[in-house]
């Protein structure tokens, strides 16, 4: 009979102390900020006009990390977007597409740095055309040349640092958008003639199209209407 009542008022004890414990944790909970920024892509055509169709992107992937927005005037002073490493899935019909969203501290933003990841040996292929038997990539291009399908795959990593037009202001309430603009064939492209994807000759020339952004191949901007133009 003793044991009976003692269980039932344990019973009711840790009853009565797990629902003090639940209301209080709901009381003292953290609110999370709303995402207050966009982060967008979009890709253009730029191929060489008489020679439509010799070049034909049909898909292009590149795998980006750390990307940061810098505080304007500061040069040493950013705000993480996000780490990553993820994949950027460009939409080849130029249309303007949300990649990823967060929230930033409100204020006033010149930039947007960012590297272009080489798959570490350790790291999980987010892809599987990002690592096969000969090695990890960051940067992976499947289309025709000539009528003929290829697969061309860069192992090289670089870091972007692109500034905006016009600044982006960023305020605690609603949302902005800024929108990363690539340009892929211009990766094969020089001295105005198309490189052929498939000749390792000119393996070296389209990895440094990629990496050093000497055409403006990657450029962001606002775009807080994403029309894929700078507001």
């Amino acid at each position: 009979m003793f044991n009976s009542k003692f269980k039932i008022i344990s019973l009711i004890a840790v009853f009565a102390f797990n629902s003090y414990y639940l209301q209080g944790c709901g009381e003292d909970s953290v609110t999370t900020q709303a995402d207050n920024v966009d982060f967008s892509s979009m890709s253009t055509g730029d191929s060489i006009g008489s020679d439509i169709g010799i070049l034909v992107l049909d898909t292009v992937k590149v795998l980006i990390k750390d990307i940061k927005l810098n505080v304007a005037n500061i040069n040493q002073d950013s705000t993480n977007f996000k780490v990553g490493p993820y994949v950027l899935y460009l939409n080849m019909a130029s249309s303007v597409n949300i990649i990823s969203t967060a929230y930033i501290p409100p204020g006033t933003y010149d930039k947007v740095k960012f590297d272009i990841h080489k798959l570490g040996d350790t790291e999980n292929p987010p892809d599987p055309d990002f690592a096969d038997v000969n090695g990890r990539y960051s940067v992976v291009v499947k289309g025709r040349y000539n009528g003929i399908s290829f697969i061309f795959k860069s192992d090289k990593s670089a870091h972007q640092k692109l500034t905006f037009p016009g600044n982006l202001q960023v305020s605690a309430s609603g949302k902005s958008n800024i929108t990363l603009q690539v340009k892929p064939y211009i990766w094969f492209i020089k001295n105005g003639l198309y490189l052929d994807p498939t000749d390792p000759a000119n393996e070296s020339d389209i990895d440094n199209n990629i990496k050093d952004n000497i055409n403006n191949n990657f450029k962001c901007f606002v775009d807080n209407d994403r029309n894929g133009l700078p507001d």
